[in-house]
């Protein structure tokens, strides 16, 4: 499910959306799939639910999307 204008603007001001476990700009790192290993910070939420959809900035500048099962917190 997309998430609504409230909440799209609660994750832009990391403020808690309750099954996102990420804040807007958190720094990660791709555990599995397609993009595996690479890192990035994330720019918004695009689907809610069991397992949340994100738009992640790579650190070579291009957008990709990526489940939050396939993430985790990184430390640059």
């Amino acid at each position: 499910m997309k998430p609504t204008l409230d909440q799209h603007n609660d994750f832009l001001a990391h403020k808690p959306i309750p099954g996102i476990a990420f804040e807007h700009n958190e720094s990660v790192s791709i555990t599995s799939g397609e993009h595996e290993g690479k890192r990035g910070s994330l720019v918004s939420v695009e689907e809610l639910g069991p397992d949340p959809l994100y738009t992640l900035e790579l650190q070579s500048g291009f957008d990709v999307q990526v489940r939050q099962s396939q993430i985790e917190r990184f430390g640059f």
